[in-house]
């Protein structure tokens, strides 16, 4: 048989803490168990609580990513654009009309990536 422990609270507290299991749905003990659940995985400290924005986090995260593709554009999609011109330089106007398309993706992807910024 399960052995249970009572915990004193303020009657304010008390009375959030039960509007709280009702509106997810839980009962106290339920409330408490995934509660506890909660801290552990996710190691945020109850005795700070700050709500994380997501904005911010996706804000981080879309900066990230922008700098990987500016620099994925130096590296690599300049550097191939210029060889593929140097490439056409040398083969004459056959390769031209190709250079043009290539030419034009490129700087769709630049700009659909907004990288011209």
């Amino acid at each position: 048989m399960a052995v249970y422990k009572t915990i004193s609270v303020s009657e304010d507290t008390f009375k959030e803490f039960e509007r709280m299991a009702e509106s997810y749905a839980l009962t106290n003990k339920g409330l408490v168990e995934v509660m506890l659940t909660y801290f552990k995985v996710s190691k945020a400290d109850p005795r700070s609580p700050q709500a994380d924005n997501p904005t911010d986090a996706i804000k981080a995260l879309d900066k990230r990513l922008v700098s990987f593709i500016k620099e994925q554009e130096k590296k690599i999609l300049l550097p191939m654009k210029e060889a593929i011109f140097d490439m056409a330089g040398t083969e004459g106007m056959a390769r031209r009309s190709d250079l043009r398309i290539v030419n034009t993706n490129v700087k769709k992807v630049i700009i659909g990536l907004k990288l011209d910024k």
